[in-house]
């Protein structure tokens, strides 16, 4: 979960850093200025010079406030507070097999995420049900992500969890549940509910992280256990879906080779999840979906109605599925879909 003002900041410092020319070893990696290198010397090996390998560490410390001449110097600190920040950022993301790490002179490359990539893997839509109903839905915009919750911000006196900058998305009030008697179990629920539970989506899949007192239990791709209830733990990070590996089942599907993939996630509060019960009986669900991944389930899902031929998304769409997945779709010259695909239902 990103400080939203930090991560912009980071990714314009940094831009300057390069095109500067400062600092041995920043440059960038690619001509359209999409990857850069930046130096990763271990501080250990001998020919180590702390006033060039960790000069752009030192810099961003002291940009950031936490340096200033005449401080004891901490190289090893000041690359763990930039490594952190890059790996945080939403801006930024890891390029491993371009990285040279057992060089001379190691480094690590970094490829620049375009805003507008992070907002086809970034937005989510929230749907709530009562009862096994839906009682209300939402899309999320903000990249840093978002915390569901009972509160309201800026209220005097009202308590702020988790990270400025991340939107709030509200459970809808229990009016709305016609039962009397489930409504009253409802609303005691939601007294253990105040925290929330922080949500997180990028390219590489949906985070949570669960603040409330009241258990909460879930299911996902990325979930260990499939035929028990998941809990999650208290103030834990826990990786619920992996986009990778939905597109990899989605290319199974397109070649005849399984199901559909479910892009869902859901978040079931105060109650064991999943289980023999019928999702009806639960008081709480929440399902969550990353809207890009939604868009072409649904489109797969039409394509394929009534045993007709499979239509593959837009051109346009699988470019950016094979641009950004490249490891899933490594064994092929083109994106994974196949026009006319005859599918079995």
């Amino acid at each position: 979960m990103c400080d939203r003002n930090g991560g912009r900041r980071l990714r314009q410092w940094l831009i300057e850093q390069i095109d500067s020319g400062m600092y041995p070893g920043l440059i960038w990696e690619s001509e359209e200025k999409s990857m850069f290198r930046i130096p990763w010397k271990h501080a250990g090996k001998q020919d180590y010079n702390q006033e060039v390998d960790a000069s752009i560490f030192k810099a961003w410390a002291v940009f950031k406030g936490k340096f200033k001449e005449g401080d004891k110097a901490e190289p090893a600190t000041w690359k763990t507070r930039l490594r952190c920040a890059l790996n945080k950022s939403p801006d930024f993301e890891e390029v491993t097999d371009r990285s040279q790490l057992d060089i001379s002179e190691p480094y690590k490359v970094y490829r620049i995420v375009p805003e507008e990539e992070q907002k086809s893997f970034s937005q989510m839509v929230i749907s709530f049900y009562y009862g096994g109903k839906l009682v209300g839905q939402t899309a999320t915009t903000c990249p840093e992500g978002c915390r569901l919750s009972l509160g309201q911000p800026g209220l005097p006196g009202a308590k702020l969890y988790g990270p400025e900058g991340l939107e709030l998305v509200r459970f809808p009030p229990a009016d709305a549940i016609p039962s009397e008697r489930q409504r009253q179990v409802t609303r005691k629920l939601f007294g253990h509910l105040e925290r929330g539970v922080l949500l997180h989506s990028s390219r590489q899949g949906v985070l949570v992280k669960r603040l409330c007192q009241g258990r909460v239990f879930c299911s996902g791709n990325a979930v260990l256990c499939k035929d028990r209830p998941n809990k999650l733990e208290r103030d834990e990070v826990v990786k619920v879906f992996d986009t990778s590996q939905f597109f990899r089942e989605l290319q199974h599907f397109y070649n005849n080779q399984g199901r559909l993939p479910d892009s869902r996630v859901v978040l079931c509060f105060g109650e064991e999840f999943p289980d023999l019960t019928p999702l009806r009986s639960k008081l709480i669900l929440v399902q969550i979906e990353q809207l890009y991944v939604r868009q072409l389930v649904e489109e797969a899902s039409r394509s394929c109605g009534g045993g007709s031929l499979a239509q593959a998304p837009e051109e346009p769409q699988l470019d950016q599925v094979f641009r950004m997945f490249p490891d899933v779709c490594t064994s092929h010259q083109r994106p994974f879909f196949r026009e006319n695909q005859q599918i079995t239902v």
